[in-house]
């Protein structure tokens, strides 16, 4: 057992960061042993204890007077020990303050790695602006306000060498390095991460590609972590089954629909302003669980018997479509006659998640 402490102290003197705290704390160490030991030997009626006892005093700078020096030898070591006691604090204070300047340092530079699980991958910065947008909305997301954030990439806008303090502010850890390469996953801390978040850029169309083998990567090491795409091109979702990728979306074809839509319907932005956003309104769903997961028998279910259920029983959600495995696109708007499979997920509209299985056994009951 000696031996093996022996060899661990031996390793943390050899770390330079820990040889300097340590080689003061043991003179600190000695000194008031020395002075206790002066202390109690020229001082009448002074024992051991007393004078570590003043050793401490002295050294905090206390000094409560219940102990002084008298003797000439009392008062020169109590003089030496207490500057010596100054000096060590200040130093102390130093290192600490020095530590703390260098974590954040190597935070802003994206030097360091993350230690957290459970947390939110960001890939790439495209802009500031849009990683503030996105921070912010995560701040009203009910499934993401409260989780870390890991900031990944390989650049920053402008050339910067440290990300900005309004970002770094909002995020748990930053790494700077190629988001397709191991090393910088495993900084991240991936593989017990609970979703990455890859960001595009319409100025850097070869971003898709990367984001894609690099969620691939994912889904192949960790498929336990959801992973989401941001594509600049529409031809790039078309992969994404390909690599497992969980989901992901086309901003710039989303805009110019948008944009014919409102010539057509002046308003409909407001209402996908309120569909898309955290920011109040209500928002789209997708149910957790499967129909087949519910208590109870769902054959023969249809959706117009689950609509006319959530208006009996003033459910607090609209019911819009379904998420069925085997098509390729969500049936939005499908017929109310459809009848549910065992794989479905509802879409629904809502203020917030709505919890349909735990109401499976009401809404069968409404069943005609």
């Amino acid at each position: 057992m000696r031996p093996m402490f022996l060899k661990r102290m031996h390793r943390l003197l050899q770390r330079r960061e820990l040889r300097y705290p340590l080689t003061l704390s043991t003179i600190l160490f000695a000194m008031i042993l020395v002075f206790a030991m002066v202390f109690s030997l020229f001082e009448k009626d002074a024992t051991f204890a007393d004078g570590l006892w003043t050793a401490y005093i002295t050294v905090t700078t206390i000094g409560y007077g219940d102990f002084s020096a008298q003797t000439p030898a009392g008062r020169i070591i109590t003089v030496l020990t207490s500057l010596f006691g100054i000096g060590c604090f200040a130093v102390f204070t130093g290192i600490i303050v020095e530590k703390a300047l260098q974590r954040r340092m190597k935070k802003m530079k994206g030097e360091g790695t993350f230690v957290g699980d459970g947390h939110l991958v960001i890939v790439n910065v495209p802009s500031y602006e849009e990683i503030r947008e996105l921070l912010n909305e995560l701040d009203l997301s009910p499934d993401f306000k409260d989780i870390s954030r890991v900031i990944v990439t390989d650049s920053l806008p402008n050339g910067d060498k440290e990300i900005p303090g309004m970002i770094s502010s909002k995020v748990d850890g930053f790494i700077m390095g190629l988001p397709s390469t191991m090393e910088t996953l495993d900084r991240a801390n991936v593989s017990k991460a609970k979703a990455c978040l890859f960001m595009s850029s319409v100025t850097d169309l070869s971003m898709d590609d990367t984001n894609t083998l690099t969620a691939g990567l994912i889904e192949k090491n960790w498929p336990q972590v959801v992973t989401i795409i941001s594509c600049a091109r529409a031809a790039t979702l078309k992969n994404l089954k390909a690599f497992n990728i969980d989901g992901g979306i086309n901003a710039t074809d989303l805009n110019v629909g948008l944009l014919v839509q409102e010539l057509e319907d002046p308003g409909v932005f407001e209402v996908y302003s309120q569909l898309s956003s955290n920011v109040g309104g209500s928002q789209i769903y997708i149910s957790r669980t499967t129909v087949g997961s519910w208590e109870g028998d769902i054959s023969q279910l249809t959706i117009r018997q689950i609509k006319l259920a959530a208006v009996r029983l003033d459910f607090p959600a609209e019911l819009i479509g379904v998420k069925r495995e085997s098509e390729e696109k969500i049936l939005l708007n499908s017929g109310n006659s459809l009848k549910l499979i065992a794989n479905d997920r509802l879409v629904y509209m809502a203020k917030e998640r709505f919890n349909w299985s735990l109401h499976s056994l009401e809404i069968l009951k409404q069943r005609d």
